[in-house]
């Protein structure tokens, strides 16, 4: 029984009808936030951006996407025409920058530089100071005494080559040839000078026999060669004279590093046997020949005489 009232009072508050109105306010109070936008999401969205700041200013606009995909660009790909074409164009500037690159190497191989900057690199070493001087040092005066030796040379190229070009009284191609010729006859003057002459004759033979080849492909006879042309050395082409001149000029620094070691040695064995027989059997012989050396290139004047000796063993007419 007393149970009962507990029981009546259950079944009362059941039998209530819900509140709808109720029912919604508690779910939109607990609806997640991110499912209705704030109020600045809100007017971002919806709100058109304002084509001026409050300043005044004027606001970049940004395009929508309808005005984006409404232009619609199409771009033809390049055919293989047109990049053979601009290739073509951009050949000649290729290989300009090409020869402009090699272009201090080839004035270094054709001039009188190989053979001062070698005979000066053994002068170094004969000495015993391999570091002193420096390789700036000898690259640097190998080049001046290469200027000084070569002037009458480049002076002839540029009045029968450079001068004409630039007035346009000759076409670049005869520039070229014309500019060649001196250097070709310098290098054919040296190498006849040194005694190598057996090096033009032996690529000259050698070039003879590769066009020979060429030209009798078809043919299994072979042409005889001209002894005339062999033996003149005026018509010889720059491919032929370029590499003979370096074989040439080689040969000729190593023989006179050899001459210019001989005094050095000599001064090298002198003290050594003067150690030996005072008995200082742990005194490195360097630590006594490399002061005396030195004393005596510098009171023979040994740079002037080096340098007179390289310059007079050119032959530039």
């Amino acid at each position: 029984m007393k149970c009962l009232p507990a029981f009546v009072t259950f079944i009362a508050v059941c039998s209530i009808p819900p509140d709808v109105n109720a029912q919604n306010r508690l779910d939109n109070a607990v609806k997640p936030a991110a499912a209705t936008p704030s109020g600045l999401t809100r007017s971002l969205v919806t709100d058109p951006v304002p084509s001026t700041s409050p300043l005044g200013i004027k606001l970049p606009q940004m395009p929508s996407v309808e005005s984006v995909t409404s232009k619609k660009t199409t771009v033809d790909p390049p055919s293989l025409v047109d990049d053979t074409n601009r290739l073509t164009t951009q050949l000649p500037g290729w290989l300009m920058m090409a020869g402009v690159t090699f272009l201090p190497a080839a004035l270094l191989m054709t001039t009188s530089f190989v053979r001062i900057q070698i005979i000066l690199s053994l002068l170094r070493q004969a000495l015993g100071s391999p570091s002193v001087p420096g390789n700036q040092v000898i690259v640097a005066l190998s080049l001046l005494l290469t200027i000084l030796i070569m002037r009458p040379v480049g002076d002839r190229v540029y009045e029968q080559a450079v001068t004409p070009y630039m007035e346009g009284r000759m076409t670049q191609a005869d520039a070229v040839r014309t500019g060649i010729e001196p250097v070709r006859q310098f290098m054919i003057a040296q190498i006849l000078n040194t005694g190598h002459g057996a090096y033009l004759e032996e690529l000259a033979d050698y070039a003879r026999d590769q066009e020979g080849r060429g030209k009798s492909s078809s043919t299994s006879k072979k042409p005889p060669a001209d002894p005339a042309s062999t033996s003149s050395t005026e018509n010889l082409p720059l491919h032929v004279v370029a590499p003979a001149f370096l074989l040439s000029e080689l040969t000729t620094a190593l023989l006179i590093g050899f001459a210019v070691y001989l005094p050095f040695l000599i001064v090298d064995l002198v003290v050594a046997t003067i150690l030996a027989a005072m008995g200082l059997w742990m005194m490195p012989p360097s630590l006594v020949s490399t002061p005396a050396k030195l004393i005596l290139f510098v009171l023979a004047d040994g740079w002037m005489l080096t340098a007179g000796a390289l310059m007079n063993g050119f032959s530039v007419s």
